[in-house]
């Protein structure tokens, strides 16, 4: 391999890089963002659900009860809070993988597989909800 089809390579992996940054950035603030917003709705909805069951609203406490239970049933379905965490992750060890990158300590042939082998966790580690065995 010449020294330009190694730069070329070089530069391809630093842009395939920047982009699954960016890439998780996005998904880890959008899961953020949807458990934040499941969980301050389900604490806001049940706690006024109690308020107007106490206050004798019934049918309000009873819509806000059903809108605290849509939230949590949303909440662990999908859940946002392991995706969270998982894009966070996938992020921080893209970032370590980027930085030893740019200061030299890994190798361009060793570079090439680590991040294979962090695209393949990512795919094969993604958060999913468990389904019943039939």
């Amino acid at each position: 391999m010449s020294i330009s089809d190694t730069s070329e390579v070089h530069s391809t992996l630093f842009a395939d890089l920047a982009s699954q940054l960016a890439f998780q950035k996005r998904w880890r603030l959008l899961s953020m963002s949807a458990y934040v917003l499941t969980t301050v709705g389900t604490l806001v909805c049940s706690a006024g659900a109690t308020y107007f069951a106490a206050s004798g609203a019934s049918e309000v406490a009873a819509i806000l009860a059903g809108v605290a239970t849509v939230l949590v049933g949303t909440e662990k379905s999908l859940l946002f809070r392991e995706k969270w965490k998982f894009h966070l992750l996938m992020y921080t060890k893209l970032n370590v993988f980027r930085t030893r990158l740019l200061l030299g300590r890994i190798a361009q042939e060793q570079a090439s597989d680590e991040y294979g082998t962090l695209m393949m966790m990512y795919a094969s580690e993604l958060p999913m909800a468990a389904r019943e065995q039939a």
